[in-house]
């Protein structure tokens, strides 16, 4: 019999040439660029490997290259089984039309939470009565805050990030909303600070100097370079400085600031001379190109984007002609924008997620005046609503925010 040959895949493990250990280095590079859903199951693999994915080194590795892949985040709630379903998609690049969306979280304990501002680095501020939780939908983690006293008043909370000092904080607002107080002496109106991480888990209350009338309401939300931005009343939009913690005010941009030329096409659209009659709609805050902007739209007939110049703190105003059919699409869908995604268009969604539909995505390029539409696969089909969840055919009202990025950071 003849002699066995030896294998021409030798053993590693066994060979006096090869490490036998992965160098430290190697072990976090790759960890580092590997899928998320991975990094999170390889916590099992060894103490070691645990000890690396928990560490906010590979966490803040990790954010780098998660920030070149800008994802959608979707989000609504099923009050029968208590539960709110968490999805995010990649965002479409401009020849794309559709993307398959991932389930990424259920949670039963923020079904009755309400999520009014777009996510910071991955993570959401979901807010309900006197209760502030923060959420990861990547880690599958739920940090609840300690509870504020309202007394009585209404409460806003919104999360910022400051890069300097790398620290996340939750701005808590609450006041009377005007009607309840009856006069503006009696609006109570009081500012709390919750540092993520820190030793003192506790909110604290800053002094906030305003030059005019106290606000009474707080709408929308996005971080930009360490400040929370929010509109307040109709004509200010209030700054807070995650580092510093002072908030200031500044001007918005008024409704009647447009141009002759264009006050002349929504005339025309609307068939009426008198523009004090037209109105805009879907006042937003968006993050353009990391200036503050805001968009809105006349009519369903012109579409508006303005940009903050850093330097003087004026806007920069930019139109757009909606078509016709489009205009009808926004009125019947009733379209809003959550903001921006990478390519630099603004995007619009419905509020919506019709039964047992692809949900459909709609995106403007200001520059170019171009329209598209994409489709969103995977939440609405019909095998995960009655197949998996058995949550049935009723149409549910969708949250969608663009430039959400997957975070492995540990709470």
């Amino acid at each position: 019999m003849a002699a066995m040959e030896p294998s021409p895949t030798r053993d590693l493990a066994h060979d006096q040439n090869s490490p036998k250990n992965i160098p430290f280095d190697l072990t976090f590079e790759i960890l580092s660029r590997l899928p998320a859903k991975s990094i999170i199951r390889f916590q099992s693999v060894s103490k070691l490997w645990s000890s690396i994915i928990r560490s906010k080194d590979l966490a803040d590795s990790f954010l780098i290259h998660s920030k070149t892949r800008p994802r959608l985040l979707f989000t609504f709630k099923h009050f029968d089984s208590r539960q709110r379903f968490i999805f995010s998609a990649p965002e479409h690049d401009t020849e794309e039309n559709s993307s398959t969306a991932r389930h990424d979280m259920t949670i039963s304990d923020l079904v009755s939470y309400y999520i009014k501002s777009r996510p910071v680095n991955g993570l959401i501020c979901c807010t309900r009565g006197s209760s502030i939780a923060v959420c990861n939908p990547t880690t599958r983690q739920i940090l609840k805050l300690p509870d504020v006293t309202l007394n009585g008043r209404d409460m806003y909370a919104r999360l910022g990030y400051d890069p300097v000092q790398d620290q996340y904080k939750v701005l808590c607002v609450m006041m009377h909303d005007g009607f309840d107080s009856r006069t503006k002496d009696n609006i109570e109106q009081e500012h709390f600070v919750f540092t993520l991480g820190c030793q003192q888990q506790e909110w604290r209350k800053i002094e906030f100097i305003d030059v005019g009338d106290p606000y009474t309401d707080v709408k929308g939300g996005v971080c930009i370079s360490g400040g929370i931005y929010y509109v307040i009343g109709h004509k200010k939009i209030a700054r807070f400085d995650v580092r510093s913690e002072k908030v200031e005010l500044i001007n918005a941009p008024q409704e009647d600031m447009l141009n002759e030329e264009d006050i002349k096409k929504v005339i025309v659209y609307h068939s009426s001379d008198d523009i004090s009659t037209i109105n805009a709609h879907c006042w937003t805050l968006v993050n353009h190109q990391g200036k503050l902007g805001g968009t809105d739209y006349q009519e369903f007939h012109l579409m508006r984007l303005w940009i903050q110049e850093e330097e003087d703190e004026s806007w920069n105003i930019m139109t757009c002609d909606v078509p016709t059919d489009w205009g009808d699409l926004f009125r019947d869908k009733g379209l809003s924008s959550p903001g921006e995604i990478h390519t630099g268009e603004v995007m619009l969604v419905s509020d919506t997620l019709e039964s047992s539909k692809p949900f459909t995505v709609y995106y403007y390029d200001m520059i170019r005046e171009s329209f598209r539409s994409a489709t969103v696969e995977g939440i609405a089909d019909s095998e995960f609503r009655r197949g998996i969840h058995g949550f049935g055919k009723r149409n549910r009202d969708m949250l969608c925010f663009p430039g959400h990025i997957e975070n492995i950071m540990f709470f």
